[in-house]
């Protein structure tokens, strides 16, 4: 047996009498790494590899598609980086998601080349690789001898994992069985008590739900829901039911167990049915918008939301914070459990505590150190997040806590996109508040134009592109603007003003930068107040609600320059006009709460601009018959033209015509009635004949020549 063969044999000893796993790294060419990875994989049946593979006979798994793997587990992960440049060699995103699927005893293998630490071209590089000199890391490199094993002082292990002393429920730990109670009791107890169960990876919160779930069909007449951004996302709850009963699972979304039935439904459909249910489980509730679970709060009087604390995504402590606010707010009964003894490895595990660190997972905000009334409001270079990890710490903390889709890939591009840009509000490195700001637009004439009829979608540049593709307003995308990705605010020092100062400290800084400043959120009204402070102003309401925040994406500018103030009116009118148009359509489900202050703003400019200007009007149709706006854009400018045409209309014979474009635009009949109407395929086929319409007619009647 080689030197490296009993290395890896007494590494994974080792591992699995403490049910912990290691972190190993791989640094050399690809047949070294080729050499390590066959000298653990007799040890390691269950093995993952992720990346290009080393040769033909990999089963391999691109980055991309890390997260079909939620939710499995392996022994032994192996992640190849010999593909790719810096910190782009590892996807980060992967790394975080699949770690967490090694079970205790496993390890994390990743296969680098040594020009990955040589030329270290990036911050999040660099960084990475000093975290690799961890003693419990363990580096093998060809040319060197091979290094110690790692040393665990076994009195600071709370423990080696689940033991053999049996626990109520079919449980693991006595930290799970409470769980399990906790949840039985939102059934047995008081109605409208919620529970909030939280837990980091590995501690069996999705098996708590099974096997809760499990005990209480045993027992009663039960009508079980569960609920999560996606059934893949659950399925381990519907699993371990399963197994309770000794039912073969296959994937099925409704299962008939004991004395009653689990099944899936999805968060849009139990939002809009709102269906008989006994108890509701929402799995992952961080990853589901807030309008969602405020519908499932105030509709079910027996709800378990569960959700992971430090996420991959980012998505616990941001939740937390939130969806507290508003559990006091409607049910102040409800409880909390958040899980912390680990199941598939022992407490304090190697590899959890580094990725833990490396992706800054478990970073929280500063809680000492604050005063608003000394602190610095700057500019911060990225080199600086490099040299203070306490800085670093703090700044994503803070955004982490305040934006629950805060992810691993946002430490990288703060530690190295040059287009991203930091100001905050700290004293020293404790940081009160931040913004983050992208460089977008300065597109040729050419692109913008492409842009503008929907020929081309270059990758980011959301506000550039909004205003060019949804307002037809190319000058926008040439120009070059800011927009502000992201603000955050100490949660201890809100209402205090430092939101708007940071604002102000940006508008300063990006003169002579930009041309214009811009930012996209999901609407609610306080939100608007708080930018329309700022002096940013709406120029375009999405007509969709956004996937993550359940609201509709609000675009408001504030234009920094002569240059921009000249598009800037035009913007503001077409959203007006735009938005009373479309109210008893692509807007008439708004709650109207929301969208009065839209409305109200609405009116005031409309009633300086009642009506478009006729060359506007020209520009709007002859973007639409080049086949670039969308219906909803291009609304007010079609009611216009054909108001007008209608007045001038020459032969009766022509009105035939108009019957689709006066059913849909003038009537707004919906799409299927047009579609029935008019014997068409469907809606796709539908809006191609509006179009057809007025690209046939605009061509003959413009509103200058028939004016």
């Amino acid at each position: 047996m080689s030197l490296l063969s009993e290395f890896c044999r007494s590494l994974t000893s080792i591992a699995a009498a403490r049910n912990i796993r290691y972190l190993v790294v791989a640094k050399g060419g690809t047949n070294w790494s080729a050499q390590v990875l066959d000298a653990f994989a007799p040890h390691y049946p269950n093995r993952l590899f992720c990346g290009e593979p080393l040769c033909a006979d990999i089963d391999a798994i691109p980055f991309k598609k890390a997260k079909l793997w939620l939710g499995r587990e392996c022994q032994m992960l192996t992640f190849n980086g010999h593909s790719g440049q810096g910190a782009h060699a590892l996807d980060v995103q992967a790394l975080g998601a699949l770690s967490g699927t090694v079970v205790g005893g496993g390890i994390l293998l990743l296969l680098l080349p040594p020009e990955w630490f040589e030329n270290c071209g990036s911050n999040f590089t660099r960084r990475l690789s000093e975290l690799f000199q961890h003693p419990n890391v363990v580096i093998l490199e060809p040319d060197l001898d091979l290094p110690a094993l790692p040393f665990h002082d076994l009195a600071k292990m709370d423990t080696l994992g689940p033991t053999e002393a049996t626990f109520p429920f079919g449980t693991l730990t006595a930290c799970q069985a409470s769980a399990v109670e906790s949840i039985r009791r939102v059934v047995t107890g008081h109605r409208k008590r919620p529970l909030v169960l939280t837990a980091d990876r590995g501690r069996g919160k999705s098996a708590s739900l099974g096997l809760a779930a499990a005990s209480l069909l045993a027992e009663r007449n039960i009508k079980i829901v569960v609920t999560a951004p996606s059934f893949a996302a659950c399925q381990a709850v519907f699993r371990h039911a399963a197994d309770q009963f000794g039912v073969p699972f296959t994937n099925q979304k409704c299962l008939e167990l004991g004395k009653g039935s689990l099944a899936f439904i999805a968060p849009d459909v139990l939002s809009s049915e709102k269906p008989n249910a006994d108890l509701v489980m929402v799995d992952e509730a961080a990853a589901i918008p807030a309008p969602v679970l405020n519908m499932l709060l105030n509709s079910f009087g027996r709800l378990v939301f569960s959700s992971t604390v430090h996420g991959y995504e980012g998505t616990g402590r941001g939740f937390a914070v939130k969806f507290r606010q508003l559990l006091d707010k409607l049910m102040p009964q409800w409880r909390a459990f958040e899980m912390k003894q680990a199941i598939r490895w022992a407490d304090n595990d190697p590899l959890e505590n580094w990725i833990f660190k490396a992706l800054l997972l478990d970073a929280e905000p500063a809680t000492s150190g604050l005063d608003p009334n000394t602190a610095q409001f700057e500019y911060l270079d990225k080199n600086q997040l490099l040299v203070s990890e306490k800085l670093l710490s703090s700044l994503f903390g803070l955004l982490i806590n305040a934006h629950y889709q805060t992810s691993p890939a946002d430490l990288v591009n703060l530690l190295d996109d040059d287009s991203l840009h930091i100001w905050v509000c700290r004293n020293d490195d404790n940081v009160l508040g931040c913004c983050l700001i992208v460089d977008e637009g300065g597109f040729s004439p050419e692109l913008a134009e492409q842009i503008q009829l929907g020929v081309r979608r270059p990758r980011g540049h959301l506000l550039a592109q909004s205003l060019a593709a949804h307002l037809g307003i190319s000058e926008a995308a040439m120009q070059r603007s800011g927009r502000i990705l992201r603000i955050a605010v100490h949660a201890d020092f809100q209402q205090q003003g430092i939101g708007q100062q940071l604002l102000s400290s940006v508008r300063l800084w990006s003169q002579g930068r930009y041309n214009f400043l811009g930012t996209s959120f999901g609407y609610v009204a306080e939100l608007l107040h708080f930018w329309q402070r700022a002096g940013y102003m709406p120029v375009r309401l999405g007509l969709q609600k956004d996937a993550s925040s359940g609201y509709p994406s609000l675009l408001c500018v504030q234009p920094i320059c002569d240059l921009s103030q000249q598009w800037f009116t035009r913007a503001r009118v077409l959203f007006a006009i735009g938005l009373t148009t479309n109210a008893c359509e692509a807007f008439r489900e708004m709650a109207i709460e929301e969208f009065l202050p839209l409305l109200i703003e609405s009116l005031s400019l409309k009633a300086m601009q009642p009506a478009l200007p006729t060359q506007w009007v020209e520009d709007q149709l002859s973007l639409y018959c080049q086949g670039g706006l969308g219906y909803e854009s291009v609304l007010p400018a079609l009611q216009q033209y054909l108001y007008h045409r209608l007045l001038h209309i020459g032969q009766s014979c022509e009105l035939a015509t108009f019957h689709l474009a006066v059913s849909k635009v003038i009537q707004r009949k919906p799409w299927q009635d047009i579609v029935q109407q008019f014997q068409l395929t469907g809606r796709k086929q539908a809006e191609q004949a509006l179009r057809d319409f007025v690209r046939s007619d605009f061509k003959k009647n413009s509103l200058a020549r028939s004016e």
